[in-house]
């Protein structure tokens, strides 16, 4: 299927009819926009996970939760997941935080296995994981949590340490010295370990000189990533925190405001999230990696089946679904990557109507038209 040309470059037909939706519908389009902001306002992403039996990383994203094959080149939604901060993959599930509810989807199939909400949560950030069990840091009251996930689908969840004195964020579980590392958010932060069989917190770095610590990871040779938002940084830290080096740093890396991270041990590829920029960014420490650059290059394409939406830009898609006299019908935003991502019309809520026009605008302005019909003009 060939792309869709733009606007200006189709039909005079075509340009009659978005000549005339555009002054009849312009002050209905504005209205909507107004009253669904605040239900539609895009949000950055904030986690990056890899999942190894499918060769993938998920990206949270709000509302959604994106898969990527490809180091993010393309995407697709999984399933019907939602996903605002820290994921796992752990025990053949997904687990994922979603504004204070921690949900398990099934790997294969993405069907929410179990939800589980923990009591007196202040805002639930960063999740650490080994078999059957998770450890959640709640970044406004200081406290990290316990979670038993032996049953997805009825979990159940004790604190941890009531205080930790500090602003926890990122958590990953070091199996082999039986404690979870959490890195804490502030100026001159610093890292602390929990003994998972005593329940006994220590610190491992005091000052770590970096403000705003954010995400931390395990490559396999037990080295510990840690992101920082000041500077824009990743730092890896040897086993017993005695050695420390910058391994990636900057704007010109893709690094901003990097959030969680994920290593994936099989690719020796770190990813991570940048909630400065909404783009995932994925840094190769080995020769096994292999993560494709992305081409700046933009296109709206409808297969009969599924709308394709692309764009160099990370950033906000609006869609507007008009009648042949110009009503419109629906309007939706949406928050995507600067990748290929694939619409079915079941997610977008819209009914598959020939007659219709969908416009759609890119982060860029550029303008397109699509007729869901079984094929394009």
């Amino acid at each position: 299927m060939s792309l869709l040309k733009p606007l200006n470059d189709q039909n005079h037909l075509m340009n009659r009819f978005i000549h005339l939706i555009s002054s009849t519908a312009l002050g209905i389009i504005l209205f909507v926009t107004s009253t669904l902001g605040v239900a539609q306002t895009p949000s950055n992403i904030e986690a990056a996970e890899y999942d190894s039996s499918e060769n993938r990383w998920f990206i949270s994203n709000n509302t959604s939760l994106l898969e990527t094959s490809d180091g993010g080149t393309s995407y697709s939604y999984f399933g019907d997941a939602t996903a605002s901060h820290g994921m796992e993959v752990i025990d053949g599930h997904l687990f994922a935080l979603g504004n204070n509810v921690i949900r398990a989807y099934d790997l294969e199939s993405a069907e929410l296995i179990g939800s589980h909400s923990i009591p007196g949560a202040g805002f639930l950030n960063g999740m650490g994981s080994r078999t059957q069990e998770l450890v959640v840091s709640d970044f406004s009251n200081g406290r990290l949590h316990r979670v038993d996930i032996s049953d997805p689908a009825n979990m159940t969840s004790s604190v941890l340490i009531a205080n930790t004195g500090t602003t926890p964020n990122g958590v990953v579980i070091d199996e082999a010295n039986d404690r979870a590392i959490v890195v804490n958010w502030g100026g001159s932060a610093s890292i602390i370990a929990v003994d998972l069989t005593t329940e006994v917190q220590s610190t491992v770095v005091a000052n770590t000189g970096l403000g705003n610590l954010d995400g931390v990871d395990m490559d396999g040779q037990g080295r510990f990533y840690v992101s920082s938002w000041s500077p824009a940084r990743i730092t890896r830290y040897s086993n017993d925190f005695g050695v420390s080096e910058s391994v990636v740093q900057g704007a010109g890396s893709g690094l901003a405001n990097p959030a969680d991270i994920s290593y994936s041990i099989e690719t020796d590829t770190l990813g991570v999230a940048n909630s400065g920029n909404g783009t995932p960014s994925f840094h190769s420490f080995g020769a096994t990696s292999s993560i494709p650059q992305t081409e700046a290059k933009e296109s709206v394409q409808w297969n009969g089946q599924q709308l394709s939406l692309e764009s160099h830009l990370a950033g906000q898609w609006s869609l507007s679904s008009f009648s042949l006299s110009g009503q419109l019908l629906a309007f939706k935003m949406l928050e995507l990557p600067s990748a290929r991502v694939q619409i079915s019309p079941e997610r977008l809520g819209w009914p598959q109507r020939t007659a219709d026009i969908w416009r759609i605008v890119s982060p860029t302005g550029r303008a397109y038209a699509v007729r869901p019909g079984p094929r394009q003009w």
